[in-house]
């Protein structure tokens, strides 16, 4: 432990002091639910919420009575829960007692998503997974994993208690987790794979791609949605689904709140709700927006406060190279200056597209301020995407949570337009 940062150190210390006495409590507490469970985790840094909603809605027509704990909250036996504020992976007594819950409700098979800070802490002791899914790795809470060989190597532990793993070939976790798998199918769409898609064509009202000889077409028409459907697809094949069900599902993909959630309007612009908030998420969000977008495309978007700074700055770039026009605004601020926040993005803008006018940035330090200049700004057939806030449901500046809503914000911006 010697190469570790202070910071990480300490942490490891609590882990083991701390999280895992506690995690070990909470199974005996509840008398380990998780053993009469058919288990299914998914991890990645993007797309967990949509890969895990997939596969639940999949198991769900395919008869098996199945829960999810997602960050969008748990569903089981038809009800929803809660999880708290900005939470992924719930401490260790909240996922004992909603295992308990979905075991006394005759549920057979749970979908959990899986983060590296869970793994870290413990929070998923006692849980022995069928088959498990990674999605992606890239640029994510290096302030608390130091390196991306470390962050992936703590995803990395998912698989040490998976019967089976799915692994994405195209991704960088692959050369470092396949060696620790005995029994792991790939998927892919660049490399040789159990899974390969093949055949793709995305236009502006579809996505549609083959697999193995069996073809799929959905309205989700995102590029980067190939993945998680691929994931999917490797995990119902390890559980002996039909992969028709699958096809017959992502037809009509559905809806996940704050996830690409489209906000009807009478302005004729296309407006857009997602939780992209890491360098690659925004990268694979606008890049399909733009392919398939026939105005301008305008983001609102911030970054947190009080987490890895290091990606700001990639943000700012990322959506200056895609975007036409950026609000550069306020998300979960916690304890710092949204002004410190919103320069350390500005910091890596592309400033040669700013120059030749290919590109406009503003700064708008409060987040409904953003969403009514988007708007004013906004022509026919342009398309605006509010990004990072996704379905939660408060902002958090300084230590307070105020009441939040992406889609009450856009329909405030609206109002505004329209009364002009």
């Amino acid at each position: 432990m010697s190469n570790l940062s202070p910071k990480i150190f300490w942490q490891q210390l609590k882990n083991y002091l701390w999280h895992l006495p506690k995690a070990f409590f909470n199974n005996l507490k509840y008398g380990f639910p998780a053993k009469q469970l058919t288990l299914i985790g998914i991890t990645g840094t993007d797309g967990k919420t949509t890969t895990a909603n997939l596969l639940y809605h999949s198991l769900t027509q395919a008869g098996i009575k199945t829960a999810v704990i997602s960050t969008t909250g748990a569903k089981i036996d038809g009800r929803e829960y809660s999880l708290g504020f900005h939470t992924t992976s719930p401490d260790s007594a909240v996922i004992q007692k909603l295992l308990r819950l979905m075991v006394t409700k005759q549920v057979t098979h749970a979908v959990l998503e899986v983060t590296a800070h869970a793994l870290d802490q413990f929070r998923f002791f006692g849980c022995h997974f069928f088959v498990s899914a990674i999605t992606n790795t890239t640029h994510e809470h290096l302030d608390d994993f130091q390196n991306m060989p470390r962050y992936i190597r703590t995803k990395a532990k998912l698989f040490h208690h998976s019967q089976y793993s799915v692994l994405n070939r195209d991704d960088p976790s692959y050369q470092i987790i396949s060696p620790q798998t005995n029994h792991h199918l790939t998927y892919s769409i660049k490399h040789p794979a159990d899974f390969q898609a093949k055949k793709i064509i995305l236009d502006s009202r579809h996505l549609s791609f083959s697999v193995n000889g069996q073809k799929f077409i959905t309205d989700s028409n995102f590029y980067y949605q190939i993945y998680n459907i691929l994931a999917v697809v490797g995990i119902l094949s390890k559980l002996n689904i039909d992969l028709k069900i699958l096809a017959k599902v992502i037809k009509h993909f559905p809806e996940i709140k704050g996830r690409r959630q489209i906000i009807n309007n009478q302005l004729n612009v296309k407006c857009l709700v997602d939780y992209a908030h890491t360098p690659n998420a925004l990268k694979e969000t606008l890049s399909s927006l733009k392919k398939i977008s026939s105005g301008r495309l305008i983001v609102i978007f911030g970054a947190t406060g009080g987490r890895d700074p290091t990606k700001r700055p990639i943000m700012g770039r990322v959506v200056s190279q895609i975007a036409d026009i950026a609000l550069i605004t306020a998300d979960d601020t916690r304890l710092e200056k949204i002004e410190t926040i919103n320069h350390q993005i500005i910091s890596g803008i592309d400033q040669t597209r700013v120059k030749n006018h290919q590109f406009v940035y503003y700064d708008i330090p409060h987040r409904q301020d953003a969403f009514n200049l988007a708007i004013k700004l906004a022509k026919p057939k342009d398309t605006v995407i509010a990004c990072g806030k996704g379905h939660e449901t408060t902002i958090l500046i300084g230590k307070t949570e105020y009441p939040w809503s992406e889609s009450e914000a856009f329909q405030t911006a609206f109002r505004q337009k329209q009364n002009v």
